[in-house]
């Protein structure tokens, strides 16, 4: 495996200018030259704010799940809780704020177990996952006023199956328990 090379001297790519903002994201584009072929192209890239996912999980070993509509597939998705990362927020700290907003559950223990640049291609911002044990609900949810969400707890030798089924279609979500099931010893040869 090559080391990774943050600055490639095969690339030549200008400043970026924004050419499109919008409250979640701004569209940015750089002018980029491949030395190799000599070819230059536009370059566009989404800026976002880094995101989180929490794996919550309950003294009873169940995961909370949450069920909400995503405007991008138009349906409801299964999902962990998540959210964005605001400016200057330490990512756990973002994660446990996330978790109290969404859910009303607090918990222990919380540690950031993994991140993810969630497109490579296109996007710059990272994704990282939160696990908190011992999670318990202390207070009623504090929804956003285009947030509509059902919060559940699903058993953890069930959250295989979620996976498995198609339940859950939610690439960050589906890594975000990837992540869990290598904390957790021979979680895939359980079920």
């Amino acid at each position: 495996m090559s080391p990774k090379r943050k600055d490639d001297p095969l690339w030549n790519v200008t400043s970026p200018r924004t050419v499109f903002s919008t409250p979640v994201m701004n569209v940015l584009t750089s002018q980029v030259t491949c030395k190799r072929s000599g070819k230059d192209k536009d370059f566009y890239r989404l800026d976002f704010s880094s995101w989180v996912n929490i794996v919550a999980v309950t003294e009873k070993q169940e995961v909370l799940f949450i069920e909400q509509y995503r405007f991008g597939t138009g349906q409801m998705e299964t999902e962990i809780p998540g959210g964005a990362v605001e400016k200057g927020e330490d990512p756990l700290e973002g994660g446990l704020r996330e978790l109290l907003e969404e859910t009303g559950f607090k918990g222990e223990n919380g540690r950031i177990i993994g991140k993810v640049c969630p497109n490579p291609a296109i996007q710059d911002n990272l994704c990282y996952t939160v696990l908190v044990e011992n999670v318990k609900k202390i207070s009623e949810p504090q929804l956003d006023e285009m947030e509509d969400i059902e919060v559940f707890a699903v058993k953890h030798e069930n959250v295989q199956k979620l996976m498995r089924d198609g339940s859950i279609e939610h690439g960050l979500v589906l890594n975000a328990l990837m992540f869990y099931a290598m904390t957790i010893p021979n979680f895939f040869s359980t079920q």
